[in-house]
Protein backbone atom coordinates (compact mmCIF):
# COMPACT_ATOMS: atom_id res chain seq x y z
CA UNK A 1 0.00 0.00 0.00
CA UNK A 2 2.52 2.50 0.73
CA UNK A 3 4.07 2.21 -2.90
CA UNK A 4 0.79 2.47 -4.14
CA UNK A 5 0.07 5.52 -2.31
CA UNK A 6 3.84 6.69 -2.72
CA UNK A 7 3.36 6.19 -6.85
CA UNK A 8 -0.42 8.07 -6.83
CA UNK A 9 1.79 11.08 -4.54
CA UNK A 10 4.85 11.05 -7.77
CA UNK A 11 2.68 10.17 -10.57
CA UNK A 12 -0.96 12.11 -10.04
CA UNK A 13 -2.35 11.24 -13.67
CA UNK A 14 -2.47 8.31 -12.74
CA UNK A 15 -4.53 8.51 -9.75
CA UNK A 16 -6.61 10.26 -12.37
CA UNK A 17 -6.57 7.64 -14.37
CA UNK A 18 -7.44 4.93 -11.97
CA UNK A 19 -10.85 6.99 -11.13
CA UNK A 20 -11.68 8.02 -14.60
CA UNK A 21 -11.19 3.82 -15.16
CA UNK A 22 -13.22 3.34 -12.02
CA UNK A 23 -16.54 6.07 -13.44
CA UNK A 24 -15.78 3.98 -17.00
CA UNK A 25 -16.64 0.70 -15.31
CA UNK A 26 -19.16 1.99 -12.81
CA UNK A 27 -21.11 3.95 -15.63
CA UNK A 28 -20.93 0.39 -17.35
CA UNK A 29 -21.71 -1.95 -14.92
CA UNK A 30 -25.22 0.53 -14.07
CA UNK A 31 -25.80 0.97 -17.64
CA UNK A 32 -26.39 -2.99 -17.97
CA UNK A 33 -28.29 -3.44 -14.85
CA UNK A 34 -30.45 -0.48 -16.28
CA UNK A 35 -30.87 -2.42 -19.29
CA UNK A 36 -31.89 -5.66 -17.23
CA UNK A 37 -28.82 -7.09 -17.77
CA UNK A 38 -27.33 -9.63 -14.08
CA UNK A 39 -24.14 -7.91 -13.01
CA UNK A 40 -21.98 -9.01 -10.59
CA UNK A 41 -18.57 -7.71 -9.91
CA UNK A 42 -16.43 -8.15 -6.92
CA UNK A 43 -19.39 -10.02 -4.91
CA UNK A 44 -21.97 -7.13 -5.61
CA UNK A 45 -24.76 -8.34 -7.59
CA UNK A 46 -26.58 -5.53 -9.18
CA UNK A 47 -30.04 -6.12 -11.43
CA UNK A 48 -32.68 -3.75 -12.69
CA UNK A 49 -36.49 -3.64 -11.67
CA UNK A 50 -36.84 -3.65 -15.80
CA UNK A 51 -37.27 -7.62 -16.07
CA UNK A 52 -38.96 -8.23 -12.60
CA UNK A 53 -41.84 -5.31 -13.96
CA UNK A 54 -42.37 -7.19 -17.20
CA UNK A 55 -42.71 -10.24 -15.48
CA UNK A 56 -45.22 -9.18 -12.97
CA UNK A 57 -46.80 -7.43 -15.66
CA UNK A 58 -47.29 -11.15 -17.59
CA UNK A 59 -48.53 -12.78 -15.12
CA UNK A 60 -51.12 -10.05 -14.33
CA UNK A 61 -52.02 -10.65 -18.07
CA UNK A 62 -52.43 -14.45 -17.80
CA UNK A 63 -54.28 -14.18 -14.38
CA UNK A 64 -56.64 -11.79 -16.63
CA UNK A 65 -57.25 -14.27 -19.17
CA UNK A 66 -57.65 -17.24 -16.67
CA UNK A 67 -60.12 -14.99 -15.27
CA UNK A 68 -61.77 -14.21 -18.19
CA UNK A 69 -61.48 -17.69 -19.52
CA UNK A 70 -63.34 -18.94 -16.27
CA UNK A 71 -65.91 -16.89 -16.75
CA UNK A 72 -66.82 -17.61 -20.14
CA UNK A 73 -66.98 -21.39 -19.44
CA UNK A 74 -69.35 -20.71 -16.50
CA UNK A 75 -71.46 -18.69 -18.89
CA UNK A 76 -71.58 -21.34 -21.59
CA UNK A 77 -72.11 -23.62 -19.53
CA UNK A 78 -75.33 -21.91 -17.60
CA UNK A 79 -76.43 -21.23 -21.24
CA UNK A 80 -76.26 -24.84 -22.49
CA UNK A 81 -78.67 -25.97 -19.48
CA UNK A 82 -80.94 -23.39 -19.84
CA UNK A 83 -81.36 -23.97 -23.41
CA UNK A 84 -81.79 -27.86 -22.70
CA UNK A 85 -84.14 -27.38 -20.32
CA UNK A 86 -86.37 -24.88 -23.01
CA UNK A 87 -85.76 -27.42 -25.98
CA UNK A 88 -86.70 -30.45 -23.51
CA UNK A 89 -90.22 -28.31 -22.61
CA UNK A 90 -90.65 -26.34 -25.75
CA UNK A 91 -94.75 -25.58 -25.37
CA UNK A 92 -94.39 -24.57 -20.94
CA UNK A 93 -94.35 -20.65 -21.02
CA UNK A 94 -91.59 -20.30 -24.17
CA UNK A 95 -91.74 -16.41 -24.64
CA UNK A 96 -90.85 -16.22 -20.64
CA UNK A 97 -87.97 -18.79 -21.19
CA UNK A 98 -86.41 -17.37 -24.16
CA UNK A 99 -86.17 -14.18 -22.49
CA UNK A 100 -84.71 -14.64 -19.68
CA UNK A 101 -82.10 -16.82 -21.77
CA UNK A 102 -81.51 -14.12 -23.50
CA UNK A 103 -80.92 -11.33 -20.88
CA UNK A 104 -78.45 -13.67 -19.43
CA UNK A 105 -77.10 -14.47 -22.94
CA UNK A 106 -76.59 -10.98 -24.16
CA UNK A 107 -74.98 -9.47 -20.60
CA UNK A 108 -72.86 -12.22 -20.32
CA UNK A 109 -71.51 -11.60 -23.83
CA UNK A 110 -71.32 -7.70 -22.92
CA UNK A 111 -69.22 -8.55 -20.34
CA UNK A 112 -66.81 -10.94 -21.82
CA UNK A 113 -66.43 -8.38 -24.31
CA UNK A 114 -65.70 -5.09 -22.37
CA UNK A 115 -62.45 -5.99 -22.47
CA UNK A 116 -61.19 -2.34 -22.84
CA UNK A 117 -62.24 1.09 -21.28
CA UNK A 118 -63.88 2.94 -23.83
CA UNK A 119 -64.70 -0.28 -26.21
CA UNK A 120 -68.32 0.25 -25.62
CA UNK A 121 -69.45 -2.97 -27.86
CA UNK A 122 -72.92 -3.41 -29.20
CA UNK A 123 -74.04 -6.78 -29.47
CA UNK A 124 -76.23 -8.10 -32.60
CA UNK A 125 -78.26 -11.39 -33.38
CA UNK A 126 -79.16 -10.93 -37.06
CA UNK A 127 -81.93 -12.62 -39.07
CA UNK A 128 -83.36 -12.99 -42.28
CA UNK A 129 -85.69 -10.09 -42.98
CA UNK A 130 -87.07 -11.96 -45.92
CA UNK A 131 -86.09 -9.11 -48.22
CA UNK A 132 -82.54 -9.61 -48.93
CA UNK A 133 -81.91 -7.87 -45.83
CA UNK A 134 -80.97 -8.77 -42.84
CA UNK A 135 -83.17 -7.57 -39.43
CA UNK A 136 -82.10 -7.49 -35.91
CA UNK A 137 -83.76 -10.33 -33.27
CA UNK A 138 -82.07 -9.41 -30.64
CA UNK A 139 -79.47 -6.93 -29.41
CA UNK A 140 -77.60 -5.35 -26.33
CA UNK A 141 -76.49 -1.43 -26.28
CA UNK A 142 -78.45 -0.24 -28.86
CA UNK A 143 -80.80 2.28 -28.91
CA UNK A 144 -84.31 0.94 -29.22
CA UNK A 145 -84.76 2.60 -32.55
CA UNK A 146 -82.06 1.42 -33.94
CA UNK A 147 -83.04 -2.07 -33.24
CA UNK A 148 -85.90 -1.38 -34.97
CA UNK A 149 -85.18 0.04 -37.68
CA UNK A 150 -81.78 -1.48 -38.56
CA UNK A 151 -81.30 -3.34 -41.96
CA UNK A 152 -78.03 -5.10 -43.65
CA UNK A 153 -77.96 -5.92 -47.03
CA UNK A 154 -77.19 -9.63 -47.36
CA UNK A 155 -75.36 -9.02 -50.57
CA UNK A 156 -73.23 -6.16 -49.46
CA UNK A 157 -72.55 -6.03 -45.99
CA UNK A 158 -70.01 -7.28 -43.56
CA UNK A 159 -72.98 -9.50 -41.71
CA UNK A 160 -74.70 -10.32 -45.25
CA UNK A 161 -71.29 -12.08 -46.05
CA UNK A 162 -70.98 -14.10 -43.29
CA UNK A 163 -74.86 -15.35 -43.50
CA UNK A 164 -74.37 -16.33 -47.06
CA UNK A 165 -70.67 -17.98 -47.01
CA UNK A 166 -70.83 -18.91 -42.88
CA UNK A 167 -67.20 -17.25 -42.76
CA UNK A 168 -66.44 -15.24 -40.18
CA UNK A 169 -65.73 -11.59 -40.59
CA UNK A 170 -63.17 -10.22 -38.33
CA UNK A 171 -61.69 -6.36 -38.50
CA UNK A 172 -59.61 -4.28 -36.17
CA UNK A 173 -60.36 -1.51 -38.60
CA UNK A 174 -63.52 -1.82 -40.97
CA UNK A 175 -62.67 1.36 -42.48
CA UNK A 176 -59.70 0.41 -44.44
CA UNK A 177 -59.91 0.06 -48.73
CA UNK A 178 -61.58 -2.82 -49.47
CA UNK A 179 -62.92 -3.94 -46.66
CA UNK A 180 -66.57 -5.74 -46.66
CA UNK A 181 -67.87 -3.18 -44.23
CA UNK A 182 -69.84 -0.99 -45.28
CA UNK A 183 -71.26 2.24 -43.10
CA UNK A 184 -74.81 2.33 -42.59
CA UNK A 185 -76.18 5.62 -43.45
CA UNK A 186 -78.12 6.18 -41.19
CA UNK A 187 -75.63 5.13 -37.98
CA UNK A 188 -75.48 7.13 -35.23
CA UNK A 189 -72.06 6.14 -33.82
CA UNK A 190 -68.67 5.06 -35.48
CA UNK A 191 -66.86 2.27 -34.73
CA UNK A 192 -63.70 0.90 -35.68
CA UNK A 193 -63.89 -3.25 -34.89
CA UNK A 194 -66.63 -5.77 -35.89
CA UNK A 195 -66.88 -9.54 -35.64
CA UNK A 196 -69.64 -11.45 -37.32
CA UNK A 197 -70.25 -15.24 -36.56
CA UNK A 198 -72.29 -17.62 -38.23
CA UNK A 199 -75.33 -19.15 -36.02
CA UNK A 200 -75.68 -22.36 -37.43
CA UNK A 201 -77.56 -25.85 -37.10
CA UNK A 202 -75.43 -28.28 -39.30
CA UNK A 203 -75.02 -27.01 -42.63
CA UNK A 204 -77.88 -24.28 -42.00
CA UNK A 205 -76.81 -20.73 -41.64
CA UNK A 206 -79.50 -19.72 -39.43
CA UNK A 207 -78.47 -15.77 -38.87
CA UNK A 208 -75.25 -13.87 -37.56
CA UNK A 209 -73.97 -13.07 -34.35
CA UNK A 210 -72.12 -9.71 -34.24
CA UNK A 211 -70.35 -7.78 -31.72
CA UNK A 212 -68.56 -4.10 -32.76
CA UNK A 213 -65.69 -2.09 -30.66
CA UNK A 214 -65.44 1.46 -30.46
CA UNK A 215 -61.65 1.71 -30.61
CA UNK A 216 -59.24 0.41 -33.42
CA UNK A 217 -58.35 -3.40 -32.80
CA UNK A 218 -60.64 -4.43 -29.95
CA UNK A 219 -60.44 -7.64 -30.07
CA UNK A 220 -58.20 -10.59 -30.34
CA UNK A 221 -58.47 -14.05 -31.49
CA UNK A 222 -59.72 -14.80 -28.00
CA UNK A 223 -62.32 -13.07 -28.53
CA UNK A 224 -63.06 -14.34 -31.77
CA UNK A 225 -63.04 -18.09 -30.32
CA UNK A 226 -65.39 -16.68 -27.43
CA UNK A 227 -67.62 -15.45 -29.98
CA UNK A 228 -68.25 -18.27 -31.74
CA UNK A 229 -68.50 -20.40 -29.00
CA UNK A 230 -71.47 -18.22 -27.31
CA UNK A 231 -72.74 -18.48 -31.45
CA UNK A 232 -72.75 -22.49 -30.80
CA UNK A 233 -74.71 -22.46 -27.85
CA UNK A 234 -77.42 -20.33 -29.12
CA UNK A 235 -78.14 -21.94 -32.36
CA UNK A 236 -80.50 -24.93 -30.93
CA UNK A 237 -82.56 -22.03 -29.65
CA UNK A 238 -82.42 -20.01 -32.63
CA UNK A 239 -83.31 -22.66 -34.45
CA UNK A 240 -86.50 -23.73 -32.58
CA UNK A 241 -87.57 -19.82 -32.66
CA UNK A 242 -87.15 -19.82 -36.43
CA UNK A 243 -89.06 -23.04 -36.71
CA UNK A 244 -91.97 -22.11 -34.52
CA UNK A 245 -92.51 -18.54 -36.43
CA UNK A 246 -92.65 -20.52 -39.47
CA UNK A 247 -95.20 -23.08 -38.16
CA UNK A 248 -97.16 -19.83 -37.08
CA UNK A 249 -96.93 -18.21 -40.63
CA UNK A 250 -97.85 -21.45 -42.01
CA UNK A 251 -101.12 -21.36 -40.05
Amino acid sequence: MDIFFQIIIEKPWFAYALVGFGGLLGAIILWRAKSGDSVSFLGLNLQSDTKLIALEEQLKEIKEDNKQNRYVIQSISTLASEVSRILSQPDQEFEDQRRHVYNYFLSSLLATMSGKKGNNPKVCIFVDAGDGTLKVHEAAAHSPDGMRKLRLSIADSAAGHTYRTGEIFFSGEIHTPGSRFRTHPKAQSTYHSLICVPIRTGDEILGVLSVTGDEKRSYTDDEKAYLNAFAHVLSPLLNLELSKEKQSVGS
